[in-house]
């Protein structure tokens, strides 16, 4: 540590590179299981892409209803947790040797229910990571909403917490993510125009609020309504976009993070390290000698 900085953290360290991908496309807005098949073809056939231009690539990021789309029949083409269309992703993750999240609109509850989710598959073919959705969008999303926001260990000493959409608009959710120990987290959208501006503003806030990298990927196309804009991107922990995906057509983009960055600047950081400073109010104060206000603070 270098003593009396205020910004650097100092020292040496060792910081694997985390290779990432992020997908758009524009998904058939399913209305039967053979629409959801050839949605889950286009994804593999990215996933192929992905893996034979970035060779290495650790993870690969997926867009929110990837598998359906956005439609009134999506009742009619709900998947199962342990399906044939969740098998297909598992398998091609392990023959590519891969970390891959994607999002299926989920038959849960009991089996009763959809559910918005975010899966994220490892490079063994097992599913490690779970998360459902937690504000779905008003006045249109039905879905049931979930009840936490969990952080996974992924590949190359990365920690992922992964966030949907209009979940992304509630500073709480990456809050949450951020005390939870996340070094990366991932933003999987089905968002529409006008509101381009507003998904780079709380993607870039959030990522210099949370201190973490961001990983987005958002959907291209037209369904029967909306028009889906796009810009996926990724931006390191000062909220400044590392690189991005066009308005409106499909794409891939890549990027190498370093989450042990994020946890050294953690662990050493003095000005600026919100996530220490959140919970530890007024530690430069002589009365809280350094560690912050406890449950009692100045009235």
């Amino acid at each position: 540590m270098i003593i009396g900085s205020t910004h650097a953290a100092g020292g040496a360290f060792e910081a694997e590179a985390l290779s990432v991908v992020s997908v758009q496309f524009a998904p058939i807005v399913a209305r039967s299981m053979k629409d959801v098949n050839a949605n889950v073809d286009t994804i593999c056939d990215f996933m192929d892409r992905a893996v034979a231009g970035f060779p290495g690539v650790d993870l690969i990021v997926t867009e929110e209803c990837g598998l359906q789309g956005a439609g009134p029949d999506y009742q009619n083409t709900l998947v199962a947790y342990d399906g044939p269309e969740i098998q297909r992703l598992k398998d091609k993750c392990k023959s590519l040797d891969v970390w891959g999240i994607f999002c299926p609109l989920l038959r849960e509850f009991g089996g009763k229910k959809c559910a918005n989710t975010c899966i994220m598959i490892n490079n063994r073919g097992e599913i490690v990571h779970h998360y459902v959705k937690m504000n779905p969008w008003t006045p249109a999303e039905i879905s049931c909403p979930g009840n936490d926001c969990p952080t996974t260990p992924g590949p190359k000493g990365s920690r992922i917490a992964t966030i949907i959409c209009a979940d992304g608009d509630y500073p709480e959710m990456w809050r949450a993510a951020a005390n939870g120990g996340a070094n990366v987290i991932v933003r999987i959208s089905y968002d529409m125009s006008p509101w381009d501006k507003a998904w780079e503003i709380t993607n870039k806030a959030l990522a210099y609020t949370s201190q973490c990298y961001v990983v987005t990927s958002n959907a291209v196309g037209m369904d029967d309504v909306y028009s889906y804009f796009g810009r996926s991107m990724i931006l390191n922990p000062e909220g400044a976009i590392i690189t991005e995906a066009p308005m409106g057509l499909p794409w891939i983009i890549k990027a190498d993070l370093y989450p042990a960055i994020v946890d050294y600047n953690r662990a050493q950081h003095v000005s600026g390290n919100f996530n220490w400073t959140y919970r530890h109010r007024g530690a430069t104060h002589p009365d809280f000698a350094g560690v912050g206000a406890g449950p009692q603070v100045y009235r």
